[in-house]
This record gives structure tokens, sequence and C-alpha cells, in this order.
């Protein structure tokens, strides 16, 4: 079983989107569908009940920080209250890119990461930041990490210790096929039990082309190499790490 840890089908173009319901790869593929807003989480929750295949992390993009209020987590307890198949809150975080102050960005953050804690729910991170902010907060919440996972990991073995310190989660996406040497170095490194893997798609491209889940097989082909062992053992891994995390299946 092949686990796209962390997708966007709900921003796909109808005519990718229609190529992954319609793939023959679905008996053999699990996707969870990662909303940046309420109107994403709406049309994720849709394709979920449609779709066996797909699950949902209700996330709230650190882009849209500036409209985030009190109102925003009440709206968000409702539809993950009337869908079972939203099984995380993500993707959440900072970003340094953000025409956003981190300061209002982090208000955000930690008022969806003590929700997702009320929730009982595991959180995806989306974390573009060249400081330790992140793990500054997340101390504030988490003694460990075990609920917690690094979306779209890009750093170095120094960032990846100080996640498998506590036990945190991470999840190598398609960036891995750009050849980057810390971030090789970190999925080398990364034990299989704190190891997801996922596409982004479509916002993760590869030589300008756009993604899709289907892409997932090239993410663990790439990693069964890198780390030298059969493609078998990560689908394994990672299946057994989904159930554990987000409690499905």
């Amino acid at each position: 079983m092949l686990i796209d840890s962390h997708c966007h089908i709900n921003s796909l173009s109808a005519s990718d989107r229609e190529s992954v319901v319609s793939s023959s790869l679905l008996d053999n593929l699990i996707c969870i569908d990662s909303g940046i807003d309420y109107k994403t989480i709406q049309e994720s929750v849709s394709l979920s009940q449609n779709h066996p295949f797909i699950y949902t992390a209700a996330g709230f993009h650190p882009f849209s920080a500036s409209s985030f209020s009190s109102e925003t987590i009440d709206s968000y307890k409702k539809i993950i209250d009337q869908n079972k198949k939203i099984v995380a809150i993500g993707e959440i975080g900072l970003d340094s890119n953000a025409d956003i102050s981190l300061d209002i960005q982090e208000k955000a953050l930690r008022a969806f990461i003590s929700f997702g804690c009320e929730k009982k729910l595991p959180v995806m991170l989306h974390n573009r930041m060249s400081d330790l902010r992140m793990f500054k907060i997340l101390d504030d919440f988490f003694p460990l990490y075990e609920k917690v996972v690094f979306h779209c990991f890009s750093y170095g073995v120094e960032v990846l210790d100080k996640i498998l310190d506590k036990g945190g989660i991470v999840s190598f996406s398609l960036n891995v096929l750009r050849n980057k040497k810390d971030i090789i170095a970190s999925l080398k490194k990364c034990p299989l039990q704190n190891l997801l893997f996922e596409t982004d798609s479509p916002y993760m491209r590869i030589k300008g082309v756009r993604s899709t889940p289907l892409d997932i097989e090239k993410v663990y082909e790439f990693a069964a190499k890198t780390k030298g062992i059969p493609r078998q053992d990560l689908e394994t891994a990672v299946f057994s790490n989904t159930q554990r995390i987000f409690q499905i299946l």
C-alpha cells in the first residue's frame, strides 16, 4: 500500500483530478488531502465522502494568517465534528516568504496547535524558516513530537536530529528528486519509524512539471534506492506509521 501523506487533490485541475480518481493505482493508494483554508477543506471533505482512498487534513496556510480570528477556529471545529475522515490539522505553520508578519502567523499557528491538541489530532507543519522559532513554539505544547509531522522536509541532518530527538515524524516529498545534498543526507539517516512520504501535489513541481498523487511511486522508488532497502520494506513501514499517527485504515 502506497501512502501520499500530504497532497492537495482539492486544488488539482479538473483533468488531473479525474486522472487520479480513475487510476488503476487506487487499489494500492491512500491520500491525505490537505486543505489550506476553509473552502479547500470543504472540497476535500466532499472528495473523501465519494472516494474511499481520500482522507482530509484541515489546514490553515500561513499565507492566510491575516484573516485569522476566533471565528476561524469555530468554523473548523464544526466541520471536523461532522466529518470522521478528517484525520489531522494541517498544513499550518510559518513562512518567511509570506507578506504577513511572523508574529501574526505565530498567533494563528498557536491557536491551531492548541485546537489540534484539544481534538487529539496530529498536526502537519509547514515550516519555511531559517531559525528555530518553530521548535520554540512546539515545545510550549509537546514534550514529544510523536504526533507532529514536518511536511515537505527540506533541511539537513542538524534540523532532522532536533526532530528525531523528540520522536517527530518527517515527511519527504517529490523534492528528493532534485538531489539536494542536505535533503538526501536526511533521507538516508531518517529511521523507518519516523518516516512518511508525500507528493505535495500539485504545488510541488519537478523540472517544471506539475505533479499529482500518482507520482508518489517516484518518491518510494528513489527512497528505496537511497536507503538501500527493498521498496516493500518502505511500504510496510510507512503504512504502519500512517496507521499509528492518523488512526486510519
